[in-house]
């Protein structure tokens, strides 16, 4: 029998064992190490696994049948054909940081980070990418000089739908979803199925719903030779209800919440709140608060124009460091934040967050914007006012936006890190910018990654998709669109687009909330709706505090309702 060559990209001893075990002795599988090539056995002087290598070029020229790249560690995979390259290249050695495991609740299968380095790829000499079917993968390789194009090539058993994105770039590369149907390993006229050319340094992105089952081959190609590092991340996941209008539809913080705690049905209905509060009626946040559950414990940081955090509606509940020591001029917790006890203004680089739009000012429609939306989410529930969606939530106040005028993208980048820095778990970003910026991206990665859930209005363009960073919420956070009171979505709501991501909606037109000094405002817009999703993630915790961000927003999109919504 004709062995198989192939590598298993891990650190993990454990995962390797089973890997033989699968394959027994057969000689069906040979593992290369940075010394070594052993073949369906395991060496007499053990696994090291520190030389342990992503790609396994074989004396003869051959490339690695398949990747395996942090899988779990019960190992089902089989190799394919065999492809040979006459090519050779030095191994690049694989990323130990990534989480291996499969996540029990969304069932997704994440290996990320595999390095590579394959020159001169073809379709017939793609290398097989395993884990792609309900599950993500990342991998990282080189385009340009001496290195023109790479290919892979991955295999989908249902219909899917399918996320493709490039990114990581310094210059232009180009993306191309490609069906051999003929089985000749060429690209023949009509095999390329959808392709992404943004210019420059511009991620792009190959979206599509409703994939059929089949092998299919991802090329990345430099354009004009120009050599970039890169990352391509590919995931398909099963053909899901997601509506290139609504989403996956209405939060809904009964279900949210409910599945969260595993529970087999919804908490028992409750009376409704008075008029002001029917945007919570809406989202079955009443039903929560009846459990005892109301955000406690639970910090969501406003990323906005500031916060009046000395309004009565809102003072109990803003965040308190308590590592730092008040108006000492002393860094007491060495974060980089001189006295910073209830936040950071990265406008005026101090320690005042204050939501500058006082009356009289500036009062025009955006009067009171971060004041209005830190009411939504955790407004107290008292004798007056309104009552927020985990009123006993406590915020993070986060000036990035003066009082006139939009916000340079850096003051997003440092609050989206202070906020996850500082224990945030939840993060509410309600703006958005037109054109696609690196830094915020990579801040969103950064704060998703150390625990924080991240929520983005979709924005009021009336655009057939949303506003960056909403737009990426395929790789990380939770895009929010409005709805009114009667499930119309307002033409102003920037929609989901065709392309598969977390987005739901939620009530955001004649929004009553908290504006400054001590007073209140009706308002409307996707900025409006965020804070609802906002406050049910806070609900979501609170409920279960172990979840990850990747759970969090796996549940308010399967939990979400699309009933009635009419778009």
């Amino acid at each position: 029998m004709e062995s198989t060559l192939g590598i298993l990209a891990s650190d993990r001893e454990q995962q390797l064992t089973a890997a033989l075990t699968t394959f027994g002795n057969s000689g069906q599988l040979n593992f290369f190490t940075a010394s070594n090539q052993f073949n369906g056995s395991i060496p007499t002087h053990g696994f090291n696994t520190a030389n342990l290598k992503a790609i396994a070029i074989g004396e003869q020229g051959q490339i690695a049948d398949f990747v395996v790249a942090q899988s779990s560690d019960i190992l089902s995979y089989s190799g394919s054909d065999r492809a040979a390259n006459t090519t050779s290249s030095a191994p690049q050695t694989s990323n130990s940081g990534a989480s291996p495991d499969t996540d029990p609740l969304t069932g997704i299968r994440t290996a990320s980070q595999v390095y590579l380095t394959l020159p001169n790829n073809s379709l017939a000499s793609a290398l097989d990418v395993v884990g792609v079917e309900n599950g993500r993968v990342t991998l990282n390789d080189f385009v340009g000089a001496n290195d023109i194009e790479d290919s892979y090539r991955f295999t989908i058993n249902s219909t899917s739908d399918l996320n493709l994105r490039l990114d990581g770039l310094t210059v232009d590369a180009d993306l191309e979803l490609i069906k051999d149907n003929n089985s000749n390993r060429l690209v023949d006229v009509g095999e390329i199925v959808d392709q992404s050319i943004n210019f420059g340094s511009t991620p792009d992105n190959i979206n599509l719903l409703g994939v059929s089952p089949g092998t299919y081959y991802v090329r990345v190609s430099s354009f004009l030779g120009a050599s970039t590092n890169y990352s391509l991340t590919l995931s398909a996941t099963p053909s899901t209800s997601f509506n290139r209008n609504y989403g996956y539809g209405l939060v809904n913080a009964n279900a949210a919440v409910s599945r969260a705690q595993n529970r087999p049905t919804l908490f028992p209905e409750v009376p409704n709140l008075g008029e002001v509060d029917w945007g919570r009626n809406m989202i079955n946040a009443p039903e929560v608060w009846n459990q005892g559950i109301t955000g406690n414990g639970i910090v969501v940081a406003v990323i906005d124009r500031g916060v009046d955090y000395t309004h009565s509606d809102l003072d109990a509940n803003i965040w308190q460091n308590i590592d730092e020591i008040p108006n000492n001029r002393i860094d007491d917790d060495r974060n980089g934040f001189i006295d910073d006890v209830i936040g950071w203004d990265f406008v005026s680089n101090d320690n005042t967050p204050m939501d500058e739009m006082t009356r009289g000012y500036y009062a025009d429609s955006s009067y009171g914007h971060g004041t209005h939306i830190a009411g939504a989410i955790a407004a107290e529930r008292n004798d007056f006012g309104i009552t927020g969606v985990a009123y006993n939530a406590k915020i993070m106040p986060l000036r990035v936006l003066p009082a006139q005028g939009e916000s340079f993208g850096n003051n997003i980048t440092a609050a989206i890190r202070y906020a996850a820095d500082n224990g945030a778990n939840v993060i509410n970003i309600s703006l958005g910018y037109s054109s696609y910026h690196m830094e915020i991206d990579n801040a969103i990665q950064y704060a998703t990654n150390k625990g924080a859930v991240v929520v983005m209005a979709a924005g009021n363009n009336g655009s057939s998709q949303p506003r960056y960073p909403a737009r990426d919420a395929d790789r990380g956070g939770i895009a929010v669109g409005a709805l009114a009171r009667n499930s119309v979505m307002p033409s102003f709501s920037n929609r989901a687009g065709f392309r598969p991501l977390d987005y739901v909606i939620a009530p955001g037109v004649g929004i009553y909330s908290t504006t400054p000094d001590n007073t209140y405002k009706a308002e409307d817009g996707t900025s409006m709706a965020t804070p609802h999703v906002a406050g049910v993630a806070a609900l979501v915790l609170n409920a279960n505090p172990t979840l990850t961000p990747a759970q969090v927003e796996y549940i308010l999109t399967t939990t979400a309702n699309s009933n009635g919504i009419i778009a």
